[in-house]
């Protein structure tokens, strides 16, 4: 669908990640990931509940979990921003900007920012991911805040065996989530670079030649 009322201006809207995000939230999940992370998170879930582990061996998987994530998780995200980056530069700007001109059926964003929002959102995700194992390693670990506050609330027993289990769930989970991600993230720069040789295909590069050419 061609959006008659385009705006150049539109293409720098967004002011900051989070209106990036607000906006990703138009694009569809994938149902897959959706249904099989909600699987994951209640085996999970099942499992700190069953488990016969003592709570302070869980919580220092949780522990050693959350370093890992967060060394993990600021790697992998290095190398995607270096492979969107390439690929954004690659781009044709013409292209891109007929791109812009026309909206996507399923989100109603324009069919470039729906592309771009897609390998974005993967981004944040990470980020989030990062921020959640950077806040444990900060403040959950032996004798830190999260510790002190556990042991002023002492007449509480199942206080810390539930702020471990609920960490160990939400950490792994965290984990599944970002793994399945990075499996849509490679089929998104496959689609993205497929999409782009199409429309060059079906001539829009040269619709948008033709129109910037002046008549004789």
């Amino acid at each position: 669908m061609v959006n008659t009322d385009f705006d150049p201006k539109d293409l720098t809207k967004e002011k900051s990640l989070w209106d990036v995000y607000i906006e990703s939230r138009k694009i569809p999940s994938s149902r897959f990931n959706d249904l099989t992370t909600l699987a994951v998170a209640t085996l999970l879930i099942l499992n700190a509940y069953l488990t016969k582990t003592p709570i302070n061996e869980l919580l220092e998987l949780v522990r050693k979990s959350s370093d890992t994530g967060l060394s993990v998780s600021l790697s992998t995200l290095g190398f995607l921003v270096s492979g969107f980056t390439i690929f954004a530069t690659i781009s044709q700007p013409a292209l891109s900007i007929k791109m812009s001109e026309i909206r996507h059926p399923e989100s109603g964003l324009s069919t470039l920012k729906h592309n771009y929002f897609i390998f974005l959102r993967v981004f944040i995700y990470y980020i989030a991911f990062a921020f959640f194992c950077l806040l444990i390693t900060m403040f959950g670990h032996q004798g830190g805040l999260v510790a002190l506050a556990v042991s002023y609330f002492d007449c509480i027993p199942l206080l810390k065996p539930v702020l471990v289990k609920m960490s160990y769930i939400l950490l792994f989970t965290g984990y599944f989530y970002l793994l399945i991600q990075l499996k849509s993230f490679i089929f998104n720069i496959y689609h993205a670079v497929m999409t782009a040789l199409r429309w060059k295909a079906e001539g829009y590069d040269e619709e948008e030649g033709n129109q910037n050419t002046p008549s004789p």
